[in-house]
C-alpha cells in the first residue's frame, strides 16, 4: 500500500489508529484483568470513545454536504444524508440518548419493553440491534475490504470523475473494517468448541466490534470530505 493518496486520509489515522483500538482491550487485560468498569462499561473509555468517533462522523458528514452545492453527482447529498442520520442513531442509542452520563430512570412503561431496563430502542429488538449490526458488518466486508483489496491487486485508483470513485471506499478502510470482522472471532472459535473465553481474552469483543464498526463509518466520511475539500 502507498502511505497516502493524494486526496486521502495520512497513514497514522487510517492505519496505526484502528491498530490501536484493537489492541487496547488486550493490553488493558494484560495490565489488570478487573477492567470491566472503566474500559468496557456504560461509562468505560471504549463506549465514549465510540461515540466521539461517531460525534466527529457526524460533524464531517455535515461539512461534507456543504460542501456539495456544485457537486457533479447529487445523490451524495441523500447518501450522506442518510449516513449522518444513522451515525446519530447509532451515537444516540451507544449512550442510551444520554441516560448513561446523567443517570435519569427509564420509565416503568418502558422498562417493559426493554430487555436492558434503558432508554434506547437497540435493546426492544433484533429488527433495530442485530439487523443494523449485521448490514454494517457487511458493508465492511464487503465494502471495506473485498473491494479495495480487488482495486489495489488490479492498481485501479478511485477517480473524482466517477460515481463510484466517490461511492465506494478507498482503500484507508481496509485496516479498520478487517479487524472490526477479526476482533471477535477468537470467541467465536472457543464458542464453537463450546469451551470458557480465557479472562485475559474476554475483551467483551462486541464492545470492540461496535467501536471499530464506527470507525468505519468515520474513515468512509472522513475521506470523503478530504477528497470533496480538494477536488473543488
Amino acid at each position: 500500500m502507498q502511505n497516502s493518496y493524494p486526496k486521502d486520509l495520512p497513514k497514522w489515522l487510517w492505519l496505526w489508529l484502528p491498530i490501536v483500538v484493537a489492541l487496547f482491550p488486550y493490553v488493558m487485560r494484560l495490565i489488570n484483568t478487573e477492567t470491566d468498569s472503566y474500559v468496557f462499561g456504560e461509562l468505560g473509555i471504549i463506549e465514549n470513545y465510540t461515540f466521539i468517533v461517531l460525534l466527529l462522523a457526524i460533524i464531517l458528514g455535515l461539512l461534507s454536504i456543504m460542501e456539495m452545492k456544485s457537486f457533479e453527482f447529487p445523490f451524495f447529498k441523500f447518501w450522506l444524508t442518510l449516513l449522518v442520520l444513522g451515525c446519530i442513531y447509532y451515537a444516540g442509542e451507544e449512550v442510551s440518548w444520554g441516560q448513561h452520563w446523567f443517570g435519569w430512570r427509564t420509565p416503568e412503561g418502558w422498562m417493559d419493553v426493554n430487555d436492558q431496563g434503558e432508554t434506547n430502542l437497540h435493546n426492544t429488538s433484533a429488527l433495530l440491534d442485530q439487523v443494523p449490526r449485521m448490514l454494517l458488518t457487511i458493508a465492511a466486508v464487503v465494502g471495506g475490504v473485498i473491494v479495495p483489496v480487488y482495486f489495489l491487486i488490479r492498481g485501479k485508483v478511485l477517480s473524482a470523475d466517477e460515481f463510484f470513485g466517490w461511492l465506494w471506499p478507498s482503500y484507508v478502510n481496509i485496516p479498520t473494517c478487517l479487524l472490526a470482522v477479526l476482533v471477535s472471532l477468537h470467541e467465536k472459535v472457543y464458542k464453537l468448541f463450546g469451551t470458557i473465553v480465557p479472562n485475559i481474552l474476554d475483551i467483551r469483543a462486541g464492545e470492540t466490534k461496535e467501536c471499530l464498526l464506527a470507525m468505519f463509518l468515520f474513515m468512509y466520511i472522513a475521506s470523503f470530505y478530504k477528497r470533496i475539500k480538494q477536488a473543488h
